[in-house]
């Protein structure tokens, strides 16, 4: 569907079965948020299930999966990042993927376990000579066996620390609990450049490479082995936390936000944070790697990313922020952006952008009550004001089902709340797009809730698949685009 500009909700012709089933509460094991199949239940249906997470649970992250036959079904994963479908009516192998993040996955068997980590990304990646995406392309022939033995021999020694050494990085069961595989997750960060044809596992508390490697023919060859040093420097057991935050520049721009931050402590006061953004083009949700550092209660981290309006789309930044925690919790302080040279800031003129924030900490807040009836209004990236349409959320526990009644049509979606904060995806477009007939993927939205005034604002990354893009107001004389962003609101 899409949300047109008069806010009439309009039904695409799809090519894909998309089911949505509400998920359960956000307990850990095995349940699942929905099962997205053609097939029929019973005795004699079939269900492939799985964790898709990077140390932290990808909550709520939409997963899609592809037959031999090249038909696609998608479902979203729970508050624990538990997926599962039922394949009775599907021909395997199966090749998976996240909307958004870049991660993958591949199984042979009709049922049981295929997790979707950096793991598992990076073993289909070794077996198809460098490119983990085997979404798009499905290669005709994958072969795991020696893309595993290899990468399990680079990474035995870290596998060891965490007790996993017996554990496959697809098919091998795991929660996002801080335990086991997922321990390991938390404690590594492994990555592959195609271009090079490379493979580097970091420590992402501290930023260093503590193994890397080159890929050949399905496999790797070790350049700089995992040696005991390094083993011992990542810590064995982490503490995570989860934060939503604002930034507000010195220029006078509007406050920015809410942001997801997830930060892990190893133990000693070093710092591995990840920032949750969405991609300009499409709204895809990816995720922005840093580091830092916790003293008492002073907290200072560092990341790769560009805060403001910049004039070079290729440019790159550094953003350091510096606060201090207060006894609820939430993390104050400032920070300066550096740009790349030759890169500046729309806001001020320059490459140095500086402003205030403030981190406020949900790791074990309390669900706010968010279910009720909603006018819901959106803003894309230069435009005005679009809507009401009528917004619906149905709450158990801290998982919602979100649904846009147009009227003609009912469209539905899953979420999560953090306290006061909630993560929300629906399948919709919000702007104006070039392609009319494009099939959207997920909306993802995050918002924060007022219980004094019953009101919900934020951000939202649009459901713009690759390809299409979103039409800037002057589009039919400029052919120009605009990001697939924008802010909403509902009363």
């Amino acid at each position: 569907m899409r949300l047109t500009k008069n806010s009439i909700l309009m039904s695409l012709i799809f090519g894909i079965l998309i089911t949505l089933v509400a998920c359960g509460g956000g307990g850990g094991g095995g349940s699942s948020s929905g099962t997205s199949s053609g097939g029929a239940g019973g005795s004699s249906s079939k269900t492939l299930s799985g964790t898709v997470a990077t140390g932290k649970a990808l909550a709520n992250v939409a997963v899609y999966l592809k037959d031999s036959t090249g038909t696609v079904v998608s479902t979203t994963a729970d508050a624990d990042g538990k997926f599962s479908f039922d394949t009775s009516s599907l021909t395997p192998p199966f090749h998976l993927r996240t909307q958004g993040y870049g991660l993958f996955s591949f199984t042979e068997q009709e049922s049981g376990t295929a997790n979707i980590t950096p793991l598992s990304t990076a073993l289909v990646g070794i077996a198809n000579n460098g490119d983990s995406d085997i979404f798009t392309n499905p290669p005709s022939q994958l072969d795991l066996n020696t893309a595993a033995t290899a990468l399990k021999t680079f990474m035995n020694p870290v596998m060891e620390k965490y007790g996993v050494t017996d554990a496959d990085f697809i098919s091998t069961a795991f929660d996002a609990n801080g335990q086991g595989l997922d321990a390991l997750l938390d404690s590594i960060y492994i990555s592959i450049n195609s271009t090079n044809q490379t493979i580097e596992i970091k420590n992402p508390f501290t930023g260093q490479t503590i193994g890397a490697a080159t890929l050949s023919n399905g496999s790797i060859t070790v350049t700089d082995g995992i040696d005991q040093t390094e083993t011992d420097s990542l810590p064995q057991t982490v503490t995570n936390k989860k934060y939503f935050a604002y930034i507000q520049d010195n220029y006078g721009s509007p406050q920015q936000g809410p942001s997801m931050i997830d930060m892990v402590d190893d133990g000693s006061g070093t710092l591995s944070v990840t920032i949750t953004a969405t991609e300009g083009d499409t709204g895809d949700l990816f995720l922005i790697y840093g580091t830092g550092t916790k003293n008492g209660n002073d907290i200072s981290f560092t990341l790769p990313v560009i805060l403001c309006s910049d004039t070079d789309p290729d440019g790159t930044g550094t953003a350091v922020f510096t606060g201090t925690i207060d006894s609820n919790g939430t993390v104050s302080g400032t920070f300066t952006n550096t740009l790349s040279a030759g890169d500046t800031c729309k806001e001020n003129n320059s490459n140095i952008y500086e402003g205030t924030f403030t981190a406020e900490d949900v790791t074990d807040a309390t669900s706010a009550n968010m279910a009720g009836t909603y006018d819901f209004y959106f803003t894309p990236e230069e435009y005005t004001e679009e809507g009401p349409v009528t917004m619906d959320i149905s709450q158990n526990g801290n998982v919602i089902d979100v649904s846009f009644n147009a009227g003609t049509a009912v469209y539905s979606g899953q979420g999560v709340i953090y306290g006061n904060y909630t993560v929300f995806r629906v399948p919709v477009i919000l702007c104006h797009d070039t392609d009319a007939n494009a099939t959207h993927e997920y909306a993802t939205f995050l918002g924060k809730f007022n219980s004094q005034t019953n009101t919900i604002t934020g951000i939202y990354g649009d459901g713009v698949p690759a390809g299409d893009y979103c039409k800037a107001p002057d589009y039919d004389t400029t052919q120009r685009t605009t990001s697939a962003q924008g802010t909403w609101r509902v009363q």
